[in-house]
């Protein structure tokens, strides 16, 4: 089995790419069947294997024995190796929850990740340092033949329809300076974080399914990374 180790990341908190994590392995393994693995390398708070806890605790016995889950493993920079070659050919894809800074796990963990998605808005502060962030991976992980990446792909994380003029006007200079934006957008909803980050179900079948929903987002991640 041809395994893809994926992560949405960013160099700062707050951006949504744990919550993308979270929503993006339920998709793949719940609507689209594929074998996932959720690595959480936030350590220590490991904020999603103690969301898969608690999630758990709100069923019952019967409910608990009864579901099939894909596993979210809390793991270290001491353990990630190892955990990455136990599930390595065995899964279609290793998706690795990174820290929200740019820390010893952060670039421990890149060194793993064939595929990278990056999130950002159109604030001002954030377009600078996404931009710089974008540099760093690709001097450091993309143009380096002993890193695993492979690609990096920037979108727009909180989209609003309201101001698509000025997000335009983004994807153009960031194309005119080489850098890679995907199609796709994650439109600014609250109910990603309030009912659909769940990592015991998927987005319902006939949900999300318009122009700029994030099953699009779904889609050209799977594209993407074929």
């Amino acid at each position: 089995m041809e395994t893809k180790i994926i992560s949405v990341v960013g160099e700062k908190g707050g951006i949504g790419k744990t919550t993308l994590n979270i929503i993006l392995a339920s998709d793949l393994f719940y609507a689209k069947g594929k074998k996932v693995v959720l690595l959480d390398l936030d350590d220590p708070q490991y904020s999603i294997y103690n969301k898969r806890q608690r999630e758990l605790e709100s069923l019952d016995e019967e409910e608990r024995q009864s579901i099939e889950l894909y596993p979210i493993e809390p793991v270290t920079v001491a353990t990630l190796q190892d955990t990455i070659v136990k599930h390595y050919g065995r899964v279609d894809y290793i998706i690795l929850d990174l820290p929200g800074s740019l820390n010893v796990e952060m670039v421990k963990g890149l060194l793993y990740v064939e595929h990278v998605f990056v999130p950002f808005d159109h604030d001002e502060l954030e377009i600078d340092s996404t931009s710089h962030f974008y540099f760093t991976l690709k001097n450091n992980f993309l143009d380096n033949e002993e890193r695993m990446l492979k690609s990096i792909h920037l979108f727009f994380n909180k989209y609003k329809l309201v101001k698509k003029s000025k997000f335009a006007v983004l994807r153009q200079q960031f194309l005119e300076a080489d850098i890679p934006m995907m199609e796709s957008v994650v439109k600014d909803k609250t109910i990603y974080k309030e009912r659909y980050r769940n990592t015991l179900y998927p987005i319902p079948q006939h949900k999300e399914l318009g122009e700029k929903d994030i099953k699009h987002f779904f889609k050209e991640v799977a594209q993407l990374t074929r």
